[in-house]
């Protein structure tokens, strides 16, 4: 993973999660290499698509005004935050407008993501948490909306965020 961050802000007394995530590019661990001489099925299967677009980013707030709900300012803390997992987007065929999706991806190009499921392990009794991450994507951007493309994440370390308008009030 080349980048990951993860910010908190308070929307209307509500704690709200922002994450940005920028994988390492496909073809940091090896070359990827096109057999001209195969046919693939789909752009998912064929190496040369991959290679063209470099890299993965999700983000809630690189493209649109995202994120996703947590709790209330006052339910807030790491105590709180422990084991607690969040469903988001679960039902996208819901969803009308997909710029209200709490996800947005560049995956083979500007692509969807739902049916995210995202837990958060405080490591002892610090401030740092594991994020465990599952979710499917669609290859939107070549007309296939069905979310058949699963995903999960493992991320450590990763400090508690403290929304801003909290900071410096905590003493």
């Amino acid at each position: 993973m080349r980048e990951f961050k993860w910010t908190a802000r308070v929307v209307d007394g509500e704690v709200w999660f922002d994450i940005h995530l920028k994988s390492a590019d496909y073809y940091s661990e090896r070359d990827i290499e096109d057999d001209e001489d195969v046919d693939y099925e789909s752009s998912w299967e064929n190496p040369i698509v991959w290679g063209n677009y470099h890299r993965c980013t999700m983000s809630t707030h690189y493209w649109h005004k995202g994120g996703f709900r947590v709790c209330s300012l006052h339910e807030y803390s790491p105590e709180y935050l422990d084991g607690l997992e969040l469903k988001i987007d679960m039902h996208p065929e819901q969803i009308e407008e997909w710029d209200d999706f709490a996800f947005h991806i560049y995956l083979l190009g500007h692509d969807a993501v739902a049916c995210h499921t995202i837990k958060f392990i405080r490591e002892s009794d610090s401030d740092n948490f594991s994020i465990q991450w599952q979710g499917c994507a669609a290859l939107a951007y070549v007309v296939d909306y069905e979310f058949k493309h699963p995903f999960k994440l493992l991320v450590a370390k990763q400090k508690f965020p403290m929304p801003l308008c909290l900071i410096g009030a905590i003493k």
